[in-house]
């Protein structure tokens, strides 16, 4: 008799057996951002710390180099050519010196290390314009930053953030960030919490179309807090 989530069966919840890979056009995605330092303008949730996150202005050769000599292992980076299209590539860190990627990105969706641990911070960069980080310890970058390749769509269904905030009296403000094909930018999505925990829940995901760059951004009414950001999606390739 077969289990019943076995590789041969479906079951009642398209979400998780997308998670499983048994839908070759779609698979699951999972965002999660944390920044220490969010003060009292508007900036992305990026492990990197404060500012507004800047994308790669054309296809770029990324530098990759550590704060630590011990870190000699191979970086996977998961991105997007000029063309919108996925590519990846693997790099072997070599320490304190500085090593380039074997191809260009257009846009960085993920980093992270293939073995070991990350003594550390990993950075990746061009011209001095950081495109992803890893810090000590992590292994893999922590950014709501997503860029949805060609001929697919990223699909939203839920969103969640929570904040070391304890002063009754401070407030939270967090929101969306769309930059569409058209380079049209939009802010939306808007909310503000006092302390601790805000959950969206999504019946109807919410839709990132193709050829659009997404990201989460926060802000403290006052001082600075830490802040971290969960995204649950998954990504759609059109038929």
């Amino acid at each position: 008799m077969p289990y019943q989530f076995d590789e041969h069966n479906l079951s009642s919840d398209v979400k998780f057996d997308i998670a499983r890979g048994h839908f070759k056009n779609a698979k699951a995605v999972n965002l999660f951002g944390f920044n220490r330092t969010i003060g009292t303008t508007f900036e992305t949730i990026f492990n990197d710390g404060g500012g507004v996150y800047a994308f790669p202005p054309s296809s770029l050769t990324m530098s990759l180099v550590s704060s630590s000599a011990s870190d000699t292992m191979d970086v996977l980076i998961e991105g997007l050519n000029a063309s919108w299209e996925p590519v990846t590539d693997t790099v072997t860190l070599t320490g304190t010196t500085t090593v380039d990627s074997n191809i260009p990105f257009y846009r960085i969706n993920s980093v992270q290390i293939l073995s070991g641990s990350n003594a550390g911070n990993i950075t990746i960069s061009n011209g001095g314009t950081t495109y992803a980080y890893i810090e000590a310890g992590t292994g893999i970058n922590q950014s709501v930053i997503y860029s949805v390749p060609a001929g697919a769509k990223l699909y939203i269904n839920s969103v969640s953030f929570t904040s070391g905030t304890v002063n009754p009296n401070k407030y939270l403000t967090g929101r969306a960030k769309l930059t569409t094909s058209n380079d049209a930018e939009l802010a939306f999505w808007e909310s503000t919490w006092a302390v601790g925990f805000l959950q969206f829940a999504v019946p109807v995901p919410f839709t990132v179309p193709e050829k659009c760059d997404f990201s989460i951004q926060a802000k403290s009414s006052s001082g600075e807090n830490e802040i971290a950001c969960y995204i649950n999606a998954h990504l759609v390739t059109d038929e």
